[in-house]
């Protein structure tokens, strides 16, 4: 992996939902949970980072949270649809992960590892080159 210039835009498919990453991402990685692939239409690829990293910089009234489950929420545009965020529900997450097809290029990001690998989708090969785990890691 390169290490990406700072800070590391991202945008929605329309452009009104507007992001800077301003602190370095954690490794960026696959779900291919039945959640994810029903939200992305495939599976979720994401980058994790510090929330307090996450920096909005236009269309905070078109960005909404979806509660997708009783543990997380999932953030996107109200206007054009585009899947951005993942978070953890709790009032105290600290983390957030961010859609790596929704950053500007080059993001110098390499996929570190797949999860949730037994919910894949029948009609996609998981990738190879990094490690594969049949849920979340332990």
């Amino acid at each position: 992996m390169v290490t990406p210039a700072l800070p590391l835009g991202g945008h929605c498919l329309c452009g009104d939902v507007r992001f800077e990453i301003r602190g370095a991402p954690g490794p960026a990685g696959a779900c291919h949970c039945e959640s994810c692939r029903r939200w992305s239409g495939t599976y979720w690829s994401s980058v994790n980072i510090a929330q307090s990293d996450l920096v909005l910089t236009s269309g905070e009234a078109s960005l909404a949270w979806y509660p997708s489950s009783e543990h997380a929420e999932r953030g996107f545009c109200l206007l054009c649809g585009s899947s951005l965020f993942w978070r953890l529900s709790a009032a105290d997450s600290e983390r957030v992960a961010v859609a790596i097809g929704a950053l500007d290029l080059p993001t110098g990001l390499d996929l570190s590892a797949h999860i949730f690998t037994g919910e894949a989708g029948d009609t996609y090969e998981v990738p190879q080159g990094a490690p594969h785990h049949e849920g979340f890691p332990q």
